[in-house]
């Protein structure tokens, strides 16, 4: 149970760079290539980072075309992101206690 707890706290976790680039999109919204020159970062880890951050509802994502087709990044509201992680933690504990319940 305690490690299924831990993996729930684990998907969670934030890397400084994450914050980062948070902070950045709080402000502008900003393609990938903006976002790593900005914070003088690979373009593929800005990518990475920023697609962990779109799926976990962090950031938002809008298709352009603007003599190139791609996204630019913005940081959602900090409000729905909090309402976002209380609704996960409340789904994977409802989860937990289910398995409580089978012992």
């Amino acid at each position: 149970m305690l490690k299924e707890v831990a993996e729930i706290l684990e998907s969670l976790k934030l890397k400084p760079s994450d914050l980062r680039i948070y902070s950045l999109l709080e402000k502008r919204e900003l393609s990938v290539r903006e976002i790593a020159k900005e914070l003088n970062l690979s373009t593929r880890f800005v990518r990475e980072r920023l697609r962990d951050l779109h799926r976990k509802g962090i950031v938002r994502r809008r298709l352009v075309e603007n003599g190139w087709i791609g996204y630019v990044y913005r940081a959602e509201d900090p409000k729905v992101v909090v309402a976002r992680v209380k609704n996960y933690l409340l789904s994977e504990f409802g989860r937990l206690e289910k398995i409580l319940e089978s012992f």
